[in-house]
């Protein structure tokens, strides 16, 4: 136990250096602060990125990220603390943000090298992380726990993975670091327990590089996944409906082409354009993916992309393809439900189950 806490002080330390905090303000008002980490250096600009959640400069937050109501400031003063260089503060240039993957990238000048982190791009259910942030003065805070082999709580966002963890607000926007110190995902606390995956941060950064936008298609549609069911409950699936994987329907958009075609709460897509999604997280890794194809072919923001869902619906166990031309767009995504009657799940069917909290967790080691 003794050369594992030292094993792992060593590791938070290493990381603490790149640990950024970050104060916001508009007009004088205070926004929530945030921590932040660096992911790219330009040796010849003397200039850095940062990345860190969009709640930074958010002036109103819901509890439902759905809903359409966060408002965000883009004009907000953003000072990013660098602890490297003698606590030195600069002002952030606010390059773009993404309401949907709630992320923000500033640019900021570096008169010297700073230390990146390494990054790597997996993330497993069950894996331990560190969360690391800086309060307001700048002293180093710190989260741990595992990432929770559960659906994210269905107010958030599809990209979150839960955690384990009862973290200061101020580590939103830090790094999420592995046993290694290498960077897993980006702490997110507010409203929520969890992690934004590094794949998805980086996927997102690529886009805007090559784009200077961030987009994403708009389905009208909440999930949840069927493996993170009860077991008795995956089991009920696999036999009655012949169905092994899948997202279920948690929310049909009111007024979404979805909900034209039928598609009901409590029905089960099998597949995005062929492909078998297991989870959220492939989800979203998946809806960026097609995003990169529809602009490759020369489509812009705002347009329309089709996608073909593969659905089981539950109220005539009918199985049937359906295509939803969806708009591609880097807006944050309302899903609002719709007033029809939904025929609700009963005992036969698939319950639609309460938020996740800890009731359940498969560890695997």
């Amino acid at each position: 136990m003794v050369a594992t806490r030292v094993a792992a002080t060593k590791t938070i330390l290493r990381a603490a250096k790149s640990v950024l905090a970050l104060p916001s303000s508009i007009d004088g008002r205070m926004l929530p602060r945030c921590s932040g980490f660096l992911i790219e250096y330009d040796e010849k600009s003397k200039s850095g990125i940062v990345v860190t959640t969009a709640d930074l400069i958010c002036s109103r937050k819901s509890i439902d990220d759905w809903s359409g109501r966060d408002v965000h400031c883009p004009n907000a003063k953003v000072y990013v603390h660098l602890l490297l260089l003698d606590s030195t503060s600069v002002e952030g240039c606010l390059i773009c943000y993404q309401k949907d993957y709630n992320l923000a990238f500033f640019k900021i000048s570096v008169g010297q090298p700073i230390q990146l982190l390494a990054i790597n791009r997996r993330v497993e259910y069950a894996q331990e992380v560190f969360l690391l942030g800086r309060d307001e003065s700048l002293y180093l805070t710190i989260g741990h726990g595992r990432v929770l082999y559960c659906d994210r709580n269905l107010n958030n966002r599809h990209h979150y993975m839960n955690v384990d963890s009862t973290s200061p607000e101020c580590v939103t926007g830090g790094p999420a670091i592995d046993l290694n110190g290498e960077v897993v995902g980006m702490a997110s606390i507010y409203a929520r327990e969890a992690i934004i995956p590094s794949f998805i941060i980086l996927k997102c950064w690529h886009f805007w590089r090559r784009h200077q936008c961030i987009p994403r298609p708009h389905l009208g549609l909440k999930f949840s996944a069927i493996k993170f069911r009860s077991v008795p409950q995956i089991d009920k699936i696999s036999r009655e409906y012949k169905i092994e994987d899948g997202l279920i329907v948690q929310e049909v958009s009111e007024g979404s082409l979805a909900e034209e075609l039928g598609v009901r709460v409590g029905d089960i897509v099998t597949s995005f354009n062929g492909l078998c999604i297991s989870d959220t997280v492939e989800l979203e890794h998946v809806l960026l993916r097609m995003s990169e194809d529809h602009f490759y072919k020369g489509k812009r923001l705002n347009s329309k992309m089709n996608v073909k869902i593969g659905v089981f619906h539950m109220r005539n166990r009918a199985k049937r393809e359906i295509t939803l031309s969806v708009n591609v767009s880097e807006s944050g995504e309302v899903v609002l439900r719709g007033s029809y009657l939904i025929n609700p799940p009963s005992g036969e069917e698939i319950p639609v189950p309460p938020c996740p909290g800890k009731s359940f967790m498969l560890v695997l080691y």
